[in-house]
């Protein structure tokens, strides 16, 4: 069971003693993980600030109140609190118009990201040799997705607990297991959605011209699904094709796990499922988990989806 605390506008500090519900979200493609909440009414989470969650001595969720509902009904009055991790602080500020030289992680962490509270961050020392343009209206998550899309490759996140990692989420020296001998589930369902793939993206190069250069779905060529991109005003058709065809991939199939226990901060992490019945899945990935406490206690949503963006085995060529 987790444990809540909560930090008024004055810095004062209380544990949440008696939480009605709670639910924890958190997506890989969300920047930001969200916390909401129900309390019996109290005047003081008028004050709220900040929220915290904790399973056992680890810090799951972090973030500051960006919602504070008082509901007044027949059977009582309650708070209901919302707040978004400290990912929603980056998405939510402008970052000042500059270019950056040969920018290092370390500069991005402390011109970026610790001055809104992120504790810390994966990347290495080594910096980005190019130029980063701020350019106006970019949010401080776009800056950080810029310098770690041109550095490492990867799509940033930050944890609930507001640590930064600036090479992706973490898969884990060791696959989460579910199903025998591991994590337990009460229900299982797996989705297959051949109308999600993509097959060809096609491209238009030239101001007048057609769309002659396609980029094709390497996976499957059953499918017939095609999206039109013009190249001539995107600098970087190329990359958006591809990430069309690889959004279509990981759509294209997930698992979703009901859990009777708290699985939260297993975002990113490599999965594998054992099952009696249905057998090994393998080559998994966390992408999603919903937490939730209420009358008949907690239980986690889990969704897992193919690693690295590929399709189902039964969609492949």
């Amino acid at each position: 069971m987790l444990t809540y605390f909560f930090t008024d506008k004055n810095g004062k500090r209380c544990e949440i003693k008696n939480v009605l519900t709670a639910e924890i979200s958190a997506d890989v493609d969300v920047p930001a993980d969200e916390l909401v909440m129900t309390v019996p009414y109290d005047e003081k989470f008028g004050n709220a600030d900040m929220l915290e969650a904790y399973d056992g001595k680890s810090l799951v969720f972090v973030g500051q109140a960006d919602e504070i509902v008082s509901i007044v009904r027949t059977d009582g009055a309650i708070v209901r609190l919302s707040a978004r991790s400290l990912a929603g602080r980056l998405l939510d500020n402008e970052a000042e118009p500059v270019t950056y030289v040969n920018p290092a992680a370390k500069f991005i962490f402390e011109r970026h990201l610790k001055p809104f509270g992120i504790v810390g961050y994966d990347g290495d020392e080594h910096p980005f040799m190019g130029t980063i343009k701020i350019e106006k209206g970019m949010t401080e998550w776009q800056v950080l997705e810029k310098f770690c899309n041109g550095r490492y490759g990867k799509s940033p996140r930050i944890t609930g607990a507001g640590f930064a990692l600036m090479c992706g989420t973490y898969g884990g020296a060791k696959p989460i297991v579910f199903g025998r001998n591991g994590v337990g589930y009460t229900s299982l369902r797996e989705y297959i959605k051949p109308c999600k793939v993509i097959s060809q993206v096609k491209l238009r190069t030239e101001e007048y011209g057609g769309y002659k250069s396609v980029i094709s779905n390497k996976c499957v060529d059953r499918i017939k699904r095609v999206r039109y991109v013009n190249a001539f005003l995107d600098n970087n058709a190329v990359k958006t094709a591809d990430r069309m065809i690889e959004n279509g991939n990981r759509q294209s199939f997930e698992i979703m796990l009901e859990c009777a226990e708290c699985l939260c901060g297993v975002v990113g992490r490599r999965a594998v499922i054992d099952d009696s019945l249905i057998g090994k899945r393998e080559g998994l990935v966390v992408k999603s988990i919903k937490y939730s406490l209420g009358k008949n206690g907690e239980s986690t949503t889990v969704v897992l989806g193919k690693e690295n963006g590929d399709v189902a085995d039964e969609l492949h060529n």
